[in-house]
Order: structure tokens, then C-alpha cells, then sequence
């Protein structure tokens, strides 16, 4: 989430099919863990330097790894209370602390004096073509470009088209037919809602929406596990500081059943290095592939890249310092 007030808002061989490190090949478990230990490494990424256009936090990371990188977007917040939105890139996870932040000026009229940020970002096999989903001044925003590695490459703002209470936290997945857009309403229901296109008018045509969970908080995040074919989906919720719920389907319709309540927060949380979080809050897993259909391999093995922080609860949201970092449910 960037702030609840700005709401509105033939690849080829060389493209790997994702990093091979987030447990490749391993079986999975008969269903996943309500309860896994969660072991936290060291940040990987941090805000930038005083003056800089992300020098209080950067958070709400999306990242793929295609072309022998990983290309991690995130939101930037600035000490002239401006969200705005970034990338950074290398070869390791580790080598995003050295990486260079890279703005992107993709909010149309707002410019550089308006919020902009919550990223995703995937390659659409069917359009040829990498999208970057954000909220923004047209709302649900989009952005395209034919070239991950070229910052300077996207092209956008463009609208989603889709109406009704969107609210913020967009997020998109893909099934054999459909593309579905999860988001987070503006009314205070609590709810995740869910609308559907097809393949074919994506990125456009969106049908009404309908409720895809309730009593949460917001950024639902929705994978394909390839170990049981089943949809998880990751929910931030803060009726205890902030952590994720773990809901699964067996299709991108629903019905959602909630696997655990705090599938990952500060309760379960091991240090394997400094104690940088006492909270697990807006995140991303670390995919299989770099595709519309959003896969991990075993939702019991995944890497969690997560904003973390360990300022004081009553500090307010836009003045917390976020920085970014992996925790993983498997030793």
C-alpha cells in the first residue's frame, strides 16, 4: 500500500524461466503450513540518500528474475511526502544493496509532484510484453515495455479501465482464459474483491467485481503453487501490529479458504542475522517464473520479500522507515 488517501488511483532462452534457488524440484507437503518458521537474513535493499526521491523508506517490492537478474520495482517515499515509484537491478539478491535506484516518472500529469507506487510487475506472453501494474493518477495504472532490462523503456501511464470502489493494492494473475485483478476496496468492508477479463481484451474489458475474502486488511498477492496446482493467496492484515494470512483455492474464482491467520509474522519469525523487523508487512514471493500465471514451486519453500521495520507501532505509516529484506519458511 502506498497511503490510504491516494486510493484511487517468443521471449527467448536467454529469459530463464526464473531463479532456480527458491526450491527447484523439491516435493511438496500433503497441504501447506499454518504455522512455518519464518528465518530472516540480512536487509537486501535500503531507502536512499538524504535528499533522494526514496530517502525516508522504500517498500511494496515486486521482483522477477529474467535475463540472469533480478529486477526488483518498489515505492519510494520521500521526505517531500511524495510516493513514487523505483527499480533497481542485479545478479543477486545481496547485490541489491549496491544497486543503483532508478525513478520512474510513469504518473502522466501528476508528474514529479504527485504519490504514485505498489508495483507488480510480470511478462504477458500473450501480448509479448512486460507490464507493470501501480496505482497512480489514473487509478489502476499500467505500464509496458518490450525491454525489463532498459528503465527508461516503459511506457505509461494507461488506464485499466476498471471501476467500482478500486480502492488500491492492484494485482493481477492469469489462468488458461482469464485474467483476474484483486484489490483492496476504498468503502472499509475489509474485503479483497476480485474482477475478471479475458486473455484476449487484457489489459482492458473488466467485468464487475465480485468479494474474493473478507475480514482483512489489504495487498493480496495470488500465486500458482506447480507442486499441488492449487492458488494461495497472501493477505496483509493488523489486528496484531502487521503480519500475512494465508487463504487457497482451487481456482482463480474462489472460493477462498483460509489456510491460517498468521501464516507469517512477528510470532513465527527466526533470526538468522540482526533483528531489522518486528513485523512482516507488504511483500512479494519470489516466483518460478517470470509469466502472467504467477507460479512458485511449494508454498511450504518459498522466499518472502518482505518490507520490515522496527520503528514504534503508534509512528504514522508514511514516517515508518521501510527497508527490504527475504525471510524463508525452510532451512
Amino acid at each position: 500500500m502506498i497511503k490510504r488517501k491516494i486510493g484511487m488511483f517468443g521471449i527467448g532462452l536467454a529469459m530463464f524461466l526464473g531463479a532456480m534457488t527458491v526450491g527447484e524440484g523439491i516435493t511438496a507437503n500433503a497441504a501447506a503450513n499454518p504455522n512455518p518458521t519464518w528465518y530472516v537474513g540480512s536487509r537486501c535493499f535500503y531507502n536512499g540518500p538524504t535528499n533522494a526521491w526514496d530517502d525516508i523508506s522504500v517498500k511494496d517490492p515486486s521482483i522477477v528474475y529474467a535475463n540472469g537478474k533480478y529486477h526488483l520495482f518498489y515505492t519510494g517515499y520521500a521526505q517531500n511526502g511524495t510516493f513514487q515509484m523505483g527499480t533497481a537491478s542485479a545478479s543477486t539478491i545481496n547485490g541489491l544493496r549496491t544497486a543503483q535506484h532508478k525513478k520512474l516518472d510513469l504518473n502522466g500529469s501528476w508528474g514529479r509532484n504527485g504519490s504514485y507506487g505498489a508495483p507488480q510487475v510480470f511478462y504477458m506472453e500473450s501480448k509479448h510484453m512486460w507490464y507493470l501494474i501501480y496505482q497512480g493518477s489514473l487509478g489502476a495504472c499500467y505500464a509496458t515495455t518490450t525491454n525489463i532490462d532498459d528503465p527508461n523503456s516503459w511506457s505509461g501511464p494507461k488506464s485499466l479501465g476498471a471501476s467500482g470502489n478500486m480502492g488500491w493494492d492492484y494485482w493481477v494473475i492469469c489462468d488458461d482464459q482469464y485474467a483476474y485483478l484483486f484489490n483492496t476496496p476504498s468503502d472499509g468492508s475489509h474485503n479483497i474483491y476480485c474482477r475478471k477479463t479475458s486473455l484476449a481484451n487484457f489489459p482492458n474489458g473488466w467485468g464487475p467485481a465480485t468479494v474474493a475474502v473478507r475480514d482483512t486488511f489489504e495487498g493480496a498477492c495470488v500465486y500458482k503453487s506447480k507442486s499441488d496446482n492449487k492458488y494461495y493467496m497472501i493477505v496483509e492484515d493488523m489486528k496484531d501490529n502487521r503480519y500475512y494470512e494465508l487463504h487457497q483455492a482451487n481456482s482463480l474464482n474462489g472460493p477462498w479458504t483460509k489456510v491460517s491467520e498468521k501464516w507469517a509474522s512477528s510470532h513465527n519469525l527466526s533470526y538468522t542475522a540482526d533483528r531489522w523487523t518486528n513485523r512482516v508487512s507488504h511483500g512479494e514471493l519470489l516466483r518460478s517464473g517470470i509469466n502472467q500465471k504467477l507460479e512458485i514451486n511449494d508454498i511450504n519453500r518459498v522466499d518472502f520479500l518482505i518490507q520490515g521495520s522496527t520503528d514504534n507501532a503508534y509512528v504514522p505509516y508514511e514516517k515508518i522507515k521501510w527497508d527490504l529484506g527475504i525471510i524463508k519458511n525452510y532451512k
